[in-house]
């Protein structure tokens, strides 16, 4: 089980517009059914996404995963004529646009503690920005699927303190 982070250049808010988040859900959901994986928890902020995934059996290829999910959202997103990042002639040899941050941030999930550890974070983490006060209140989040399934209280804030 892997947790991720993937942040948009600049930090620029491409996700706070529903086209955006309609065209990453396909680039995810399409990705997936090339090359499956259970998506354990998610949140989606208007500049980048937290995801936990669990692998199949044998397969560590997260790399691939994600590569393949940001190439499927950049064409999307750009054919839909949203603006790019002017991006340097270095990166454009790299085949790089201005949507993504190049790299993402990983991490192999250890035990049951770590585990938990990254679905509170997940959870926590639009109240951490300041979007709402309570994560049952952002929708772009796994946090009511948690609720539903009796993970999480529907007013746990975790160890955030409220003003």
């Amino acid at each position: 089980m892997f947790f991720f982070t993937l942040v948009t250049t600049g930090r620029r808010p491409l996700f706070a517009t529903a086209t955006a988040r309609h065209l990453l859900h396909d680039a995810i959901e399409k990705t997936r059914a090339e090359r499956p994986w259970d998506m354990e928890a998610i949140v989606l902020l208007p500049d980048h996404l937290h995801m936990l995934w669990c692998l199949p059996e044998g397969d560590v290829d997260y790399s691939g995963r994600i590569a393949a999910m940001k190439k499927r959202f950049t064409r999307a997103y750009v054919l839909h004529g949203a603006p790019e990042v002017a991006v340097s002639s270095g990166q454009r040899r790299h085949r790089l646009r201005g949507v993504w941050q190049r790299r993402f941030w990983e991490h192999a999930i250890r035990d049951a503690r770590d585990l938990k550890m990254h679905l509170d974070y997940i959870h926590l983490n639009p109240v951490k920005h300041g979007l709402v006060v309570r994560p049952v209140a952002w929708k772009w989040s796994s946090f009511r699927r948690f609720v539903e399934n009796g993970e999480y209280e529907r007013n746990w804030l975790g160890r955030v303190e409220l003003p």
